[in-house]
């Protein structure tokens, strides 16, 4: 399990050569659990806090889930198999090209928890989902035993 005062220094992994410059750590409900720096710089050069990034973000993210899980349900409804079980989606990747930089977001499974990392504008796109990915799966084992017990 991760401890709080460990989240910092987990994210600090996707910040390793500068091409992604913050990570986040929240909730679907945009609630801030970590984060490698307290602010980010924004478009217009002041400093914001990164936990109204987050909200936003996150709320975004949840956007696109619901929109895969109703996809996924259309799905299902066009097999017409009434003992079927409703399909969920699973919200993966979320890479947005923004004119001040490069937001991505990945969705650990199994958990209400959302990896969000913020890159300059000329940051490729492939290196910024496979750190992610790769971390996901990092904060995903550690939120297991959390997640195992709350469902028994």
């Amino acid at each position: 399990m991760i401890r709080s005062a460990r989240i910092p220094s987990v994210l600090s992994r996707l910040c390793a050569d500068n091409v992604i410059q913050t990570a986040v750590l929240v909730t679907g409900d945009g609630e801030l659990l970590g984060s490698t720096s307290p602010t980010f710089v924004g478009a217009d050069g002041k400093a914001e806090s990164v936990e109204h990034l987050g909200t936003l973000v996150a709320d975004i993210a949840v956007d696109y889930q619901r929109l895969g899980d109703e996809y996924a349900m259309l799905g299902s409804a066009a097999n017409a198999d009434s003992d079927a079980p409703t399909k969920k989606s699973h919200l993966q990747c979320l890479l947005l090209e923004l004119d001040q930089g490069l937001v991505g977001v990945s969705s650990c499974m199994g958990s209400d928890v959302l990896i969000i990392g913020i890159a300059t504008p000329d940051a490729p796109m492939g290196m910024i989902k496979a750190r992610l990915e790769t971390i996901t799966e990092h904060v995903q084992e550690a939120l297991s035993p959390l997640t195992e017990t709350s469902y028994r």
